[in-house]
Formats: C-alpha cells, sequence, structure tokens
C-alpha cells in the first residue's frame, strides 16, 4: 500500500497508530514502513513509539479535553503533595499538643465515631493494639 510522501511534517492519529503496529506488532522494519506510509522521516516513527510505551492510544490525543485532563491531574498531583505537607504539620502539632499516651488514647476516643480508628491511630503514632488494650482495661476499671 504505497501512498505518496504527505506535504505536511503532521501526520493523522491514525497514520502514527498504523505505523506503530506495523513496528511493534507486525515487526516490519521502520524503514519499511516509513516508505510505505510516506512518512518523511524514521525518527518520527521511533518518537511515536517512545510516546505510545509511555502514554498508550491516548498520547496522540489534540483535543481540549485531552489537554485539559493533563492540565487537572497535574493540579491533583499538586494539592496531594499540598495535603500530605498539611498533614504532616498537623501530625507533628498533635504530638506537641499530646505529649502522653493517656491524652492520645482520649482523643483517638473522642474523635473515633468521625474517623477510622486505624488512621487515628496511624496519625497519633499509636499502635491499634494498645489503644485496644487501653479501652479493655478502662471497661474493666
Amino acid at each position: 500500500m504505497k501512498n505518496k510522501r504527505q506535504p505536511y511534517s503532521r501526520y493523522s492519529k491514525q497514520i502514527k497508530l498504523e505505523a506503530i503496529r506495523r513496528v511493534l506488532d507486525e515487526e516490519q522494519p521502520v524503514q519499511e514502513v516509513v516508505q510505505d506510509l510516506g512518512i518523511r522521516h524514521r525518527d518520527n516513527v521511533y518518537e511515536w513509539i517512545k510516546k505510545y510505551k509511555k502514554e498508550g492510544p491516548n498520547a496522540f490525543e489534540r483535543s481540549i479535553h485531552h489537554i485539559e485532563k493533563v492540565m487537572n491531574n497535574k493540579s491533583v498531583e499538586k494539592q496531594i503533595e499540598e495535603l500530605k505537607i498539611e498533614v504532616e504539620a498537623l501530625k507533628s502539632y498533635l504530638q506537641i499538643l499530646l505529649q502522653g499516651d493517656e491524652e492520645k488514647y482520649k482523643a483517638i476516643e473522642t474523635l473515633e465515631n468521625q474517623y477510622p480508628i486505624d488512621s487515628l491511630c496511624s496519625a497519633l503514632d499509636v499502635p491499634k493494639v494498645e489503644f485496644l488494650e487501653y479501652r479493655q482495661r478502662e471497661v474493666n476499671n
């Protein structure tokens, strides 16, 4: 299926995916695919393959939606990083406020109806087993 060379250096998503499929799936030589599809430079195919392996078939989407999605993902990553910093700061603050184990256990009891015990124990650096033992002692007293 010989095509004439395309007059522009931009290639459709279909051409890119076809070139990738032939090289990866059918194991055709890159030079043969380049000539057959009318691609100007074989380096294009190598770049497309690299991008395809990194991002999958959506690597060649040029829609506004795709660009917004990429931008939102960066925004989400930044938000996650900020939340991690905030959590660490709050944990440090709690460690200062709640010096003794008894204070930490009481804080967990106070908050256990709002948050999972595992999360509270982790946030206050209290082994869950120790908290449960404390609770059992309190019930028995």
